[in-house]
């Protein structure tokens, strides 16, 4: 992801894993440093990662935990897809 996008105030989703549920948030914070860009991410029910770099988050959401900090944006997009898909395929 292009580290430009990661502003403070941009909407994420985190996929989650298998000890940590899904969630989405807002980045809270930016800095630019020695080893990049790095954000810190509050999401809605109150959890914080305090320190993510640029090369945490992808491009786009493809459906599953590889691609782990997505914009919500991009998380919408890949759902509004996928239900497209899904009417085209039961109007058959």
């Amino acid at each position: 992801m292009k580290k430009e996008a990661l502003k403070k105030g941009t909407r994420i989703y985190y996929t989650g894993d298998t000890a940590n549920e899904e969630g989405f948030g807002v980045i809270t914070h930016r800095s630019t440093g020695r080893f990049g860009v790095f954000v810190a991410l509050k999401l809605d029910d109150g959890r914080v990662f305090e320190s993510l770099s640029a090369a945490d988050f992808s491009d786009g959401y493809e459906g599953h935990c590889g691609t782990r900090f997505v914009t919500e944006e991009a998380y919408r997009k890949f759902n509004q897809a996928a239900i497209e898909r899904l009417e085209k395929s039961l109007s058959k």
